[in-house]
C-alpha cells in the first residue's frame, strides 16, 4: 500500500510538473514573440517620428524662405519670356547686387507660366513659394545649401542652425506615433558622436538592464556638436506586453495557478487521508480492547454462575449479576460513543437551550472529582462576572465541561490542580479551564480537536481514550455558535477556553 501510494504521488507530481513546465515555456515563448514585436513597433514609430520631425522643420524653413523672398528690400523677382523655350523664365536677384541672381523655367509644369507684373503680389507669392519648395527639395532635404544668391544662402544657413535637430521637438512627435500604437512605455533619447546605423553597437550592461529595448541609430545631421546619432531607449515593456497578450496570458496564469493548487490540494488530501487512516486504525485498536474487557468480565461472571453452583448462593449470584450489569453498561456506553461519532461530526443533533445556574452545574462537576481515589485533585472556581444564569442546552453544556475537566484529570500527574475562571467579552460568556498536566506540543495543538486524534506517545497509549472527547466539545460549541481555543506548553499544562453566546 505504501509503495502504491508513493508511486501514485510520484506519477501525479511528475505529470503536473510537466504540464506546468510546458505552460511556463509556452508563456515565456509567447512573451518573447510579443517583446520582439514591441521592438519592431517602437523602431518603426521612432523612424516615422524622425521623418515627421524633420519634415516639420523643413516646412518651417520653407515658409520662412517664401516670406523672405517677398521682401523687396532683399530680393527682386522678375519674369522674361524665352523664345527658345516658349515659356516664361523667372529670376530672383539679390536686391543689393542685381548680378547675384538665379533663374528657373520649370514652373510651367506646375501651371505657372505667365508674365509677372510689378503690382501682382498674389502671383509673386506663388513664384516665391515655388522657389522655396525647390530649395527645400534640393537643399534642405539633402542637408546641403546651394548659394544661389549670397544673401539667400546665408539666410538658409542661419535658419537651419536655428531649427537644427533637437530632442525637445522630437519627443512630442514620438509620443504621438507611440500613442497610435497604444504604447505608453517610458523612454529616453540616447545621443552619440559615432554609432552604427546597422544596429551593431554594444552597450553597457548597466544601461541595458535599465533600458532593455534600444532602437536603431539614425543620423541627426546636426550642423555642429557631438550629437550626430540618436536612439530611443525604452524601459521594460512588461505591462505593455501583458496587456497585449491579454486574456491568453491571464488564462495561462490562471491555468498554472489551478494546476499548482490542484497538485497541492491533491497531495494534502492524500496525506490527510493517510493520517486519518492511521488514526482510525489506532481508534479501532483501542476501542476493540475496551469492548473485550466488559465482554470478558460479564462472560466470566456468567460462567461462574453456570459452572460453580453460584446460583445456590444468592449473595454471590447478586454480586456476579451486578458485575455483569456494570460491564454491560460500560459496553453500552462505548457503543453509544461509536454511534454518536457521525452525529457529532455532521452536527445532526438538536440543542434545546434553557436557562440554568452555571455556577451550580460547573461546581457539581468539580465536586464529583473528589471521588477519584488514584489522584489528589484540587480545584478552584471563580465567576466574578455577575452573570449566574446562562441560556444553553444544559445536558450538552455539562457534557462539554465534563469532557474538558476529565481530560485535565487524566493527563495530569498524581497531584491535580484545576482552575476554572469565567469572564464576559464581546457578548460571550467565556469559561477558561487551566490544568497542571503534561501539556501538548505546539505541533499537535492544531489537530487536538479532530476526530480520533490522540497526541502521539509512541507505540502505546498508557492513558485510555478514543480521541473523541475534544471533537465532541468542538461540535457542541459550534452548534451553540460559540468559539473555542486551546493554549498549551509541553510539560507545563494547558488552558482550554470555551465561549458561549449570551
Amino acid at each position: 500500500m505504501l509503495k502504491t501510494t508513493r508511486a501514485i504521488i510520484i506519477l501525479c507530481t511528475a505529470a503536473i510538473v510537466m504540464v506546468l513546465l510546458l505552460q511556463f515555456y509556452w508563456v515565456k515563448s509567447y512573451y518573447a514573440v510579443n517583446q520582439s514585436a514591441f521592438e519592431k513597433e517602437v523602431n518603426m514609430a521612432f523612424e516615422d517620428a524622425l521623418k515627421k520631425e524633420f519634415s516639420l522643420r523643413c516646412d518651417t524653413i520653407q515658409n520662412l524662405i517664401a516670406n523672405r523672398l517677398m521682401d523687396t528690400a532683399e530680393f527682386k523677382i522678375t519674369s522674361k519670356f524665352s523664345d527658345g523655350q516658349k515659356k516664361y523664365v523667372y529670376t530672383i536677384a539679390n536686391a543689393h547686387k542685381l548680378s547675384d541672381k538665379f533663374s528657373s523655367s520649370s514652373f510651367s509644369k506646375k501651371g505657372i507660366n505667365k508674365e509677372l507684373r510689378p503690382t501682382d503680389t498674389v502671383f509673386k507669392r506663388q513664384i516665391a513659394e515655388r522657389f522655396a519648395y525647390t530649395m527645400r527639395s534640393e537643399d534642405l532635404e539633402n542637408h546641403i545649401v546651394y548659394y544661389r544668391t549670397q544673401n539667400l544662402g546665408g539666410f538658409m544657413i542661419d535658419n537651419m542652425a536655428k531649427y537644427d535637430f533637437d530632442t525637445t521637438r522630437l519627443r512630442p512627435v514620438l509620443n504621438h506615433y507611440l500613442a497610435q500604437r497604444n504604447i505608453k512605455v517610458p523612454f529616453k533619447f540616447y545621443l552619440r558622436a559615432t554609432d552604427s546605423t546597422l544596429n551593431r553597437s554594444r552597450f553597457n550592461p548597466q544601461l541595458t538592464a535599465k533600458y532593455p529595448i534600444i532602437t536603431k541609430a539614425y543620423p541627426t545631421y546636426k550642423q555642429q556638436g557631438q550629437q550626430q546619432y540618436v536612439r530611443a531607449m525604452f524601459t521594460n515593456p512588461f505591462s505593455y506586453i501583458v496587456s497585449r497578450m491579454g486574456l491568453m496570458f491571464a488564462g495561462s496564469l490562471l491555468l498554472i495557478g489551478v494546476v499548482a493548487f490542484s497538485l497541492i490540494y491533491l497531495l494534502r488530501q492524500l496525506f490527510n487521508e493517510k493520517r486519518l487512516s492511521a488514526i482510525k486504525n489506532d481508534f479501532i485498536s483501542n476501542i476493540t480492547h475496551e469492548f473485550k474487557t466488559p465482554i470478558a468480565t460479564a462472560s466470566a461472571a456468567i460462567e461462574a454462575m453456570t459452572n460453580f453452583d453460584v446460583l445456590d448462593d444468592r449473595q454471590k449470584t447478586r454480586r456476579y449479576l451486578l458485575h455483569s450489569k456494570n460491564e454491560l453498561d460500560k459496553l453500552s456506553a462505548l457503543v453509544d460513543k461509536v454511534l454518536n461519532i457521525s452525529v457529532y461530526e455532521n452536527q445532526q443533533f438538536d440543542i434545546r437551550p434553557e436557562s440554568f445556574n452555571v455556577d451550580i452545574v460547573v461546581e457539581t462537576i468539580l465536586k464529583n472529582l473528589t471521588g477519584i481515589q488514584s489522584k489528589s485533585v484540587r480545584w478552584n472556581y471563580s465567576n466574578t462576572t455577575g452573570v449566574v444564569m446562562l441560556c444553553a442546552d444544559k445536558a450538552y453544556f455539562q457534557h462539554a465541561i465534563n469532557n474538558v475537566i476529565d481530560n485535565a484529570v487524566k493527563y495530569a500527574k498524581n497531584d491535580v490542580l484545576i482552575a476554572v475562571t469565567c469572564v464576559i467579552k464581546n457578548d460571550f460568556f467565556i469559561i477558561s479551564i487551566m490544568d497542571n498536566g503534561i501539556g501538548i506540543a505546539q505541533k499537535d495543538l492544531p489537530m487536538v480537536f479532530e476526530k480520533f486524534y490522540r497526541v502521539p506517545t509512541g507505540d502505546s497509549h498508557p492513558i485510555k481514550g478514543h480521541g473523541l472527547g475534544l471533537n465532541y466539545v468542538k461540535s457542541i460549541i459550534e452548534k451553540h455558535k460559540g468559539w473555542y481555543k486551546i493554549e498549551s506548553e509541553y510539560g507545563t499544562g494547558s488552558t482550554l477556553t470555551l465561549a458561549w453566546p449570551i
